[in-house]
Parts: structure tokens; C-alpha cells; sequence
């Protein structure tokens, strides 16, 4: 397994544990998929920045934008991120 918690050998990427949710970033306007965890967690409440399952550090745009472009990195690695923009005619 990697750093990030995915098998190697699977073809099929998946998050292996914990819920995502969608945080559009301000540097780069994409939305990335956030864990629920890393959003809750105290180190980040301080910093106001967050690591998404890309490894990409989101600085959060204001929650009342609309989504950003889905980011590439974070549709690959967690399949429920592309099904939910899907669900919301994204």
C-alpha cells in the first residue's frame, strides 16, 4: 500500500476508509475530495487548509460558490466523488 492508503495492484481505485467530502480550492478553482476526517480533525481547524485524497493542499473557497472543476486526481482515486457531481448534475 501507499502513502495514501490504495493498493497497488488494483485496477479499480478506491478511498479504502472514510467519506469524502467536495472543497473547491481557491489557488487552483477545482473541486477536490477532502475525508471527512481531515476536515474535522484540529490540526487543520488552526490552519484553514486541508489535504485532499490527491495530496493536493486545498485552501477552501466560500462554501456558497458552486463546485469547481472536478480535479482528475481526486475523481481517480475516489470513485463516490465522480458518482455524487453525477447525482448533482455537475
Amino acid at each position: 500500500m501507499n502513502r495514501l492508503g490504495w493498493g497497488t495492484a488494483t485496477t479499480e481505485p478506491t478511498l479504502m476508509a472514510g467519506a469524502t467530502v467536495s472543497v473547491t480550492c481557491m489557488a487552483d478553482g477545482r473541486a477536490h475530495a477532502v475525508r471527512d476526517s481531515e476536515i474535522a480533525a484540529t490540526s487543520s481547524c488552526h490552519s484553514g487548509y486541508y489535504s485532499a485524497v490527491c495530496g493536493h493542499v486545498v485552501t477552501p473557497a466560500s462554501m456558497v460558490e458552486p463546485d469547481g472543476e472536478l480535479c482528475p486526481g481526486c475523481a481517480e482515486r475516489d470513485v463516490t466523488h465522480r458518482r455524487r457531481r453525477r447525482e448533482r448534475f455537475y
